[in-house]
């Protein structure tokens, strides 16, 4: 089942057609430089571009609040509608009407990466922006004109579809009804493309100056910032390495106090290692009957070794 009713459904494939040949005339005569009418029809309509929108809005309508799955989705469906496209036409007409062989990743030219992500960010945005205006417009159109004017266009464009196709093949020049009506269509179409080619030189001619400035500007910026960059670089290196200086200074100068200190505190310990051990000897000869004499030694040794009892000096003893 279609998303929307055929009469809408088929006002968008018109739609979306049109703005694809509209953007593919726009593309191309920027990075060309000249208008190329890159339709497979004689007439202004990108069939590929509707049908792979319309399979995007089909398939990831449910999903479009989540970018991941749209845009990737979309970039997979579009590709795929654009690889069945390029694989068909050339099976039957032995000619391509793009070539990506030039470009890397593609595969037999028919599709490349760099489009397949120029599809997923064109139709995400479209889904977002562009496709909401085009239903609500379709919605707003009343029934028997939105009709009428799909008939029409479908009426043209099987016309141009027969034209284009007896063109290819040659036949158009033994009918001249048909080659009359392929030059019509295709005068029309190169028409409208030159005039939107013509708007796109002129906005291209007069903002060019300005890009060029902004593109030498920020040449000269890319330049300052990677001076200042590698100045900075250079200082930050030779900060840390006057900063690491010091610390070792620092630690050397720390260790040699702390081996200083031990030092002292061995020398202090060893002076008075005679007479701890007197004090030793005197404290295991308690019962002594001198026991005053050794009291009277106890009470010194504890006053020079600056003991608050000769209890502490000896309790190690027991």
């Amino acid at each position: 089942m279609l998303p929307f009713p055929f009469d809408v459904s088929l006002f968008m494939f018109f739609v979306y057609g049109l703005i694809g040949w509209v953007v593919e005339v726009i593309y191309y005569g920027i990075t060309e430089g000249k208008f190329i009418n890159r339709g497979f029809l004689n007439g202004p309509l990108c069939p590929v571009y509707g049908i792979g929108f319309y399979c995007v809005i089909w398939f990831f309508l449910p999903v479009m609040d989540s970018f991941p799955m749209l845009f990737f989705g979309s970039a997979i469906v579009c590709t795929t509608v654009e690889l069945l496209a390029g694989v068909i036409l050339y099976a039957i007409f032995r000619l391509r009407w793009w070539d990506y062989s030039n470009y890397r990743l593609n595969f037999h030219g028919f599709i490349c990466l760099r489009f397949s992500i120029y599809w997923g960010i064109a139709c995400s945005l479209g889904m977002n922006i562009l496709h909401p205006a085009v239903l609500k417009i379709a919605t707003h159109i009343p029934k028997y004109v939105l009709i009428g004017v799909l008939g029409v266009l479908s009426l043209l464009t099987i016309v141009d579809i027969i034209v284009t196709v007896t063109a290819i093949i040659g036949f158009n020049e033994k009918v001249r009804l048909l080659s009359s009506m392929s030059g019509g269509i295709r005068k029309y179409s190169d028409k409208l493309g030159s005039s939107i080619y013509g708007t796109v030189d002129t906005i291209k001619t007069k903002t060019g100056p300005a890009i060029e400035i902004t593109q030498n500007d920020y040449v000269e910026f890319r330049e300052t910032f990677a001076s200042h960059r590698k100045a900075e670089k250079e200082l930050a290196k030779k900060n840390r390495a006057e900063e690491r200086a010091l610390i070792a200074k620092y630690a050397s100068e720390g260790r040699q106090g702390i081996v200083n200190t031990s030092k002292a505190a061995v020398h202090a310990v060893k002076n008075k290692m005679p007479e701890m051990k007197l004090a030793l000897r005197i404290r295991s000869s308690r019962e002594d009957e001198n026991a005053e004499s050794i009291r009277v030694l106890q009470q010194h040794y504890s006053d020079m070794l600056g003991m608050d009892s000769d209890e502490e000096l000896f309790e190690d003893a027991v």
